[in-house]
């Protein structure tokens, strides 16, 4: 840090007095005795180069010491914007003592979205070590930070003013792109102090000069020192130029300057100081200004084709000439406008070639793609392999936890990519990581303008293939490029593969009359033929989907098995996380909900591992369908409820598996607010093309109208779809017991013959599944008023994991035996099933079974159970969702934003919660949301 010296020993170095910032001063102060005393705050100081900010910096640190704050310091490189979170793991993981887990911190590298998790790991340490005492992080030119560790900054940084945390950041006035401009109306917003540095005032400059030179300026010296238009950096460089030449002459106390004309110093630039060398040191000094802002001796002396053993004289003479310095075993310039004014000194062919070299020495001498990134994209030419090769590996690695820092690397590795024969594949990469970051609209430009272009077949099918993700795009979109693409000859069979593989997966998602089934079977013959792991994995995934739809869910069991087993630890990214929460889905139908349930808890524990916000998502939807399933109503909520909502680019599958999930748990809790949300959700979503989405809101609406009495529009919704299609969930069998209670109701003769249809699919595969069979004959026994049917589906259903289908089957037994005048047994009946449903809080349910039994002489009324008093189910939902997303790893802030809450208010939920968990941070959430 500039700012900040030290002498040997470590020891500091005294630092003359700030000039010209009394009310800066003033503010500093305040801020740190306020964290003294515990209360949080953030400061950012702004300001051209050389206006103070380092030296300001300094006197944080002096103010803080003295009022027993401990200092953390981190300093952002221009060259080291492609490496993730430098500089904060610099400050926190480098002081004496760490804060935080430096082990646990550098597995994340190879995890995907790894902000979200830094800033739960690292909030967590800052905020246990600030308990034991009161921090302040220095952050110095955070312009040239890399996006990561923005992205974290705009949640650490804003996140508690509770806690004795002074945050104080530097940055250049106008430097940096977007995420820097973001990040700082982020934190301007957060109310951050922001001192803007400006000039100083001629009297603070007389001030500063009189103790450069230690004596009283006379006017000719303060007329020279006016030339520096108030930049104490140009002021020092001014009289220490002067001090060169020997044009300071100090007489009885006053010190005037020889001469008008400025020193050489500034007069002509770096070029004039650097002549002040040796021609070694010169050379030295120079060549130094094209590596990474802190460079090694070992490289230095590989740029020079020499052994660092003759480089001693020439670095001892650039050090004395205060222009290069040693920190912790490297070197760097004393202040970023000598290295800038050195790098323009020289020609500007020769500085990007010196640049280029530095980087392929680097790579040689073991340094990751990563750390040369920065240079390459600054000095490479069009067709540079080498380059082209390290930026792709670059983007590669950065993308695990910054992928559009890894979009911009890849995209000028294609810029450099042209007619080459990569270059259809790199579009591909490129337009992958653009979708992964939500870059969307420069995703889909880049993909149009490449495939007006495609050099050939397959660079246009690779293209296809990446444009349209499974987590961002809905199903018909994803189609339409596999239908393209699968259209174009001379395509590898690797790709036709691929394609043939998620053609066969959105088409078993879109329901297409009869398609499925033969395009699963293409699927898997090609990817079979092509041993491609990606197509594999997801031609399962399409099979499996088919046959459980098909009445073949123990055979698409026993496909998850085997797939299952091959993938957990598969490299393949995107397709294993289609095929895990695809296997706990399929569990959960068969009735097989703990296994299920064991399956989405290894999912999260996964997920949480590699840092993996997305799969994170994706398995809150099938826990949530897990949960629904157990008649765990409020976990299930809770699992979806915090997601965010549907995407730019249509509506996905799992968002309609949200919208069935918060449907059926506001039509049973009877929570009439979220119903008339989840029905104006499910209206919007009705234009959407895929039949997943049509079966989900005619789910929705179905129930809405249901627990309306609205049977004849429950019916429309119900007559309008296929009862059974795939992917087959838990939830599928709630349906069919509705359809067939409306059916009845209504007297309607086509979903009757509907959901006769539905159960003998649910009888076809032999053996036939326990659960399958019982819901058939509960369906059966509606449709023909059979009390006996029923009666027998009842006493099987209560021994299964699904406990609202058992009061489902019983309550409609109850109905019948009454309309027998067998009113004993209905009482018996329909006791049970209010006792179930009010159990697990289907309160409206419970209320409908309440009316049959006042009709039959009995009084049966819903009254809540009490809430626990400590434990998960004593949390109520604006808790449990707060908790939720905490766990996740969002901030208080983020979750405010998110559940449009005030920041109090989660405060407030948050204390409340690990108060009735027992806990006190909130990496001891895991063993909860688990």
């Amino acid at each position: 840090m500039s700012g900040i010296g030290l002498g040997v020993g470590g020891e500091r170095l005294v630092s003359p007095p700030i000039r010209g910032r009394v009310g800066e001063l003033s503010q500093v102060a305040a801020l740190v005795d306020a964290v003294a005393h515990g209360r949080g705050g953030l400061l950012v100081i702004e300001g051209p180069p050389g206006i103070g900010k380092s030296r300001l910096l300094t006197e944080v640190v002096t103010v803080a010491e003295k009022n027993g704050v401990r200092t953390l310091f981190g300093e952002a490189f221009e060259y080291q914007r492609s490496v993730p979170f430098f500089s904060l793991f610099m400050a926190t993981l480098r002081a004496d003592p760490p804060v935080g887990d430096a082990e646990a911190l550098r597995r994340l590298g190879g995890s995907d979205d790894v902000s979200y998790w830094v800033v739960h790991d690292l909030a967590d340490a800052i905020h246990a070590a600030a308990a034991q005492t009161p921090l302040a992080i220095l952050l110095e030119d955070v312009h040239w930070a890399d996006n990561g560790t923005l992205l974290a900054l705009r949640s650490l940084a804003t996140a508690r003013t509770d806690v004795p945390v002074l945050w104080v950041l530097t940055l250049r006035t106008g430097a940096g792109g977007p995420a820097v401009q973001e990040t700082l109306s982020v934190l301007q917003r957060a109310d951050a102090t922001v001192i803007r540095l400006a000039a100083m005032a001629s009297d603070a400059v007389a001030d500063m000069v009189q103790d450069v030179v230690r004596a009283r300026a006379h006017t000719s010296l303060l007329n020279l020192a006016a030339k520096a238009h108030g930049n104490p950096f140009l002021v020092n460089e001014l009289v220490g130029g002067l001090g060169e030449e020997g044009r300071l002459n100090v007489s009885s106390g006053v010190a005037m300057a020889a001469g008008e004309a400025l020193p050489r110093r500034l007069r002509a630039g770096m070029q004039h100081r650097l002549d002040l060398l040796s021609e070694g040191a010169g050379e030295v000094v120079r060549v130094a200004s094209v590596l990474p802002d802190r460079f090694s001796a070992g490289l230095l002396a590989a740029m020079l084709e020499r052994q660092p053993a003759s480089l001693l004289l020439a670095l001892a003479e650039a050090v004395r000439a205060d222009l290069l310095v040693e920190e912790d075993e490297q070197l760097r310039f004393r202040h970023d406008l000598l290295r800038e004014a050195t790098r323009q000194s020289l020609p500007q062919s020769l500085r990007r070639a010196m640049e280029r070299q530095s980087a392929s020495i680097m790579l040689t001498l073991g340094a990751g793609p990563a750390e040369v990134a920065t240079q390459l994209v600054r000095s490479a030419e069009p067709g540079d392999r080498e380059a082209i090769s390290v930026l792709r590996q670059a983007a590669r690695s950065v993308g695990h936890s910054d992928a559009s820092a890894a979009a911009d690397l890849s995209r000028r590795a294609l810029e450099l990519s042209l007619d080459e024969p990569e270059h259809g594949s790199l579009v591909a990469e490129t337009v992958e990581l653009l979708n992964r970051a939500r870059r969307y609209q420069e995703a889909e430009e880049l993909a149009v303008a490449a495939l007006s272009e495609a050099g050939s077949a397959d660079d246009e099918a690779e293209i296809r293939l990446r444009l349209r993700v499974v987590t961002w795009h809905s199903t018909p979109r994803r189609l339409e490029e596999n239908r393209r693409a699968l259209q174009l000859r001379d395509i590898s069979d690797v790709t036709r593969a691929r394609h043939l593989a998620w053609l066969a997966y959105n088409l078993a998602l879109h329901d297409a009359r009869g398609q499925q089934r033969a395009a699963a079977d293409e699927a898997v013959a090609a990817a079979t033929s092509s041993g491609d792991l990606e197509a594999t994995i997801v031609a399962d995934v399409a099979m499996a989907c088919v046959d459980s739809a098909d009445g073949y869910a123990g055979r698409a069991i026993r496909r998850h098995e085997e797939l299952y087993a091959r993938t957990r630890t598969s490299d393949v990214t995107a397709a294993r996380e289609l095929a895990a929460p695809h296997y706990a889905h399929l569990l959960a139908a068969v009735g097989r909900v703990d296994d299920a349930l064991a399956r989405v808890a290894d999912g999260k524990a996964q997920a949480r591992r590699e840092r993996n916000a997305i799969a994170l998502n994706m398995w809150a939807v099938f826990g949530g369908l897990a949960h629904l399933a157990a008649g765990r109503l409020a976990p299930a909520r809770a699992e979806v409820e915090s997601l965010p909502p549907s995407h730019p680019t249509g509506v996905t599958e799992a968002d309609m598996l949200r919208l069935v999930i918060l449907g059926e748990v506001a039509a049973r809790t009877d929570d009439r607010a979220l119903l008339q949300q989840m029905i104006n959700d499910a209206h919007h979503a009705y234009s959407a093309s895929s039949s997943v989405v049509d079966r989900s809101v005619a789910h929705v609406l179905a129930v809405a109208a249901w627990y309306r009495d609205d049977v004849h529009d429950a019916m429309r919704w119900l007559g309008s779809i296929t009862l059974l299609g795939p992917p087959l969930g838990p939830h599928v069998l709630d349906r069919l017991i509705l359809a067939a209670r409306v059916a009845t109701a209504a007297g309607d003769a086509g979903l009757r013959a509907a959901v006769l249809r539905a159960t003998d699919v649910l009888m076809r595969e032999q053996p036939t599944i326990p659960l399958f069979a019982q819901v058939a004959a509960h369906a059966r026994g509606i449709l023909e008023r059979d009390a006996s049917t029923l009666t027998a589906a009842a006493d099987l259903l209560a021994a299964s994991s699904r406990p609202l289908l058992y009061a489902a089957v019983a309550e409609d037994a109850g109905a019948e035996l009454a309309r027998s005048d067998r009113g004993g047994e209905a009482v018996e009946q329909l006791n049970a099933a209010f006792d179930t449903y009010t159990r697990h809080g289907a309160f409206a349910d419970a209320r409908r079974v309440g009316r049959e039994l006042r009709g039959l002489g009995v009084e049966r009324r819903v009254v809540s159970r009490p809430r626990a008093k400590t434990g998960w189910d004593s949390l109520t939902d604006a808790e449990l969702n707060v908790v939720t997303l905490i766990a996740a790893g969002a901030t208080n802030r983020a979750v405010a934003e998110q559940l449009h809450l005030s920041l109090h208010t989660v405060k407030t939920h948050v204390h409340n919660a690990f108060a009735k968990l027992g806990i006190s941070s909130r990496s001891q959430l895991s063993p909860f949301t688990h």
